[in-house]
């Protein structure tokens, strides 16, 4: 059997068995508290406060279990345990001014990060020690997402489109350009496909060979800054309410929450992490 192929199917193994105790929830940060809601019961739970600062990313290591997330306004990357009976907030590192995207590489122990107006992609070890600034002189930036698997980074600019890369930053190419301004972005690993939402409330896609640009829902709503995807359903983040729609057209959203703040990040479990 080929290496790679014996790889993947021993990831899905181990993460398939490592997720079941987080199957079917979705995490969202408004500007307090980091939260969890089940998406079957509609039940919320706050799981941390994490200090009134701008969440405008998470993201999840699957394999050792923590929640890492950007503190936008204090510049620093933070991480919890989950799900966890005593959730603590544990400082990781601290970073240049305004970290915006955040993107977990538990296979090789990296955490790697975005900054606003920053221009660089940096990494660090999952504890927060070797940093290392992986990229400088990127264009303006706010969105990365991984595909630990196949070893690329995508990075969203706000302004500009999604460029697919090595890890190293080398066999750079863009795969798609954005028509209107675009501050969030998500991937699905089992599709390969690159999903975001612009400023005008479309969600778009796009293979990650860079074909078949496609709509898929136009939802008519400004100024929403999440979305994520998961199987059949998009989930995405308008003012304040965390909203889910099936992929087909003529399917209608369901509200599944409305918080008392703005919801500046989602992220959606996946049933295996992979």
């Amino acid at each position: 059997m080929d290496v790679r192929v014996w790889f993947n199917i021993c990831m899905i193994f181990y993460h398939t068995s490592a997720a079941e105790s987080v199957r079917g929830k979705v995490l969202f940060a408004n500007f307090t508290s980091i939260n969890e809601i089940d998406v079957k019961t509609r039940i919320v739970t706050v799981l941390v406060n994490h200090g009134d600062s701008y969440v405008y990313s998470l993201d999840y290591d699957y394999q050792n279990k923590y929640v890492y997330f950007p503190r936008y306004n204090l510049n620093y990357i933070m991480r919890f345990p989950y799900p966890s009976q005593n959730i603590t907030l544990q400082h990781v590192v601290n970073t240049s001014s305004y970290p915006s995207g955040v993107a977990v590489d538990s296979a090789n122990d990296h955490v790697y990060w975005v900054n606003d107006n920053g221009n660089t992609v940096s990494r660090c070890k999952l504890d927060g020690t070797n940093v290392v600034v992986v990229s400088k002189n990127l264009s303006s930036t706010l969105m990365i997402r991984l595909d630990v698997i196949n070893r690329w980074l995508y990075i969203g600019y706000p302004n500009k489109g999604i460029s697919k890369s090595r890890f190293d930053l080398t066999d750079t190419s863009m795969i798609a350009n954005f028509t209107s301004a675009t501050y969030c972005m998500d991937i699905d690993l089992i599709e390969q496909r690159l999903y975001w939402m612009n400023y005008n409330g479309d969600i778009k896609s796009v293979n990650v060979d860079g074909s078949d640009v496609k709509t898929i829902i136009s939802t008519n709503y400004r100024k929403s800054y999440d979305v994520g995807v998961l199987g059949s359903y998009i989930y995405y983040a308008h003012n304040n309410q965390l909203v889910m729609k099936n992929k087909s057209q003529g399917s209608i959203p369901t509200i599944l929450y409305t918080d008392t703040n703005a919801i500046d990040s989602i992220y959606v479990l996946k049933s295996t992490g992979m």
